[in-house]
């Protein structure tokens, strides 16, 4: 893992952790309300980045088996349920890209949530350029109310 993935790491889970406890969403604007109609226990991802992405969920501790959901094409957006492990256990959420190219895939970034909380709404953006090492995540928290 290169010092970028892990720096964007704690970035990711600190500025989703000040939303939520500041109850401010982390844009103003229209996509306040596209956030706020995602619901509780479900991530929106967006793929506007000029690749396909997807979603894994796991433990946040890694100790399970992984699941990942349908490909969101380039330019589209797709909810899904974040997985509940239970246990009131984190679930980790990963953020992955899909070269253009070729079948492969990148980790573009990830943090761990409340699986019953906030909704959440994901942006994988940048360019797969260089190795993909221009991708990016952008993240909106609802407020828990």
């Amino acid at each position: 893992m290169s010092v970028r993935s892990v720096s964007l790491r704690a970035a990711a889970t600190f500025v989703g952790a000040a939303a939520l406890a500041s109850g401010a969403l982390l844009s103003s604007g229209p996509a306040q309300a596209a956030t706020a109609s995602i619901g509780a226990g479900r991530v929106q991802l967006c793929a506007q980045g000029n690749y396909a992405a997807y979603l894994v969920f796991n433990t946040a501790e890694q100790d399970q088996s992984a699941t990942a959901t349908a490909t969101v094409a380039q330019g589209t957006c797709q909810t899904f349920d974040i997985t509940n492990y239970g246990g009131h256990r984190q679930t980790g959420i990963s953020v992955f890209g899909k070269f253009n190219t070729s079948n492969s895939s990148f980790y573009v970034d990830g943090f761990n949530v409340d699986p019953t909380g906030s909704g959440w709404k994901l942006f994988a953006r940048g360019t797969t350029a260089d190795g993909a090492a221009a991708a990016y995540l952008v993240i909106e928290a609802q407020p828990r109310s």
